[in-house]
């Protein structure tokens, strides 16, 4: 999955400019503003479900919008999803929400922010130990 800009569409093809990055841990979903060049491509529009190119969750300025929970992406496809997920990954939150279900992308470094004594504990006592509404 790569992000690209739209330069036209005929209703069978769709002309794009796809940016190009460094490497691949390079790519990220920016409008294009680190690429080191742009490539013309046109893209077979029967590829996608009724014609139409997955869309980006970027702001008016071609900034990415990240969302802790998932269900708030103004447009939900797997690129969005992955993309989403890695920008949070980047921001050091491994955890994300998509509704009720947390995923977690295993950072491969130890947060020591978010692992502390004290918020494990908090976590315990309000999760574990604490009686909820409803609890019998």
């Amino acid at each position: 999955w790569i992000p690209a800009k739209l330069t036209n569409s005929s209703g069978k093809t769709a002309d794009v400019l796809i940016p190009e990055y460094k490497d691949e841990q390079s790519t990220i979903c920016d409008g294009g503003k680190t690429a080191k060049r742009w490539i013309e491509a046109e893209v077979d529009l029967s590829d996608y479900a009724k014609g139409v190119l997955p869309m980006q969750n970027v702001d008016e300025h071609g900034n990415m919008k990240c969302f802790a929970d998932m269900v708030e992406l103004p447009f939900l496809h797997e690129a969005a999803i992955l993309y989403n997920l890695k920008q949070r990954h980047l921001e050091n939150f491994p955890y994300t929400r998509t509704g009720d279900i947390i995923i977690a992308v295993n950072p491969f470094q130890w947060f020591s922010e978010i692992y502390t004594e004290k918020v494990r504990a908090s976590y315990a006592n309000t999760l574990v130990w604490e009686d909820h509404e409803g609890d019998v």
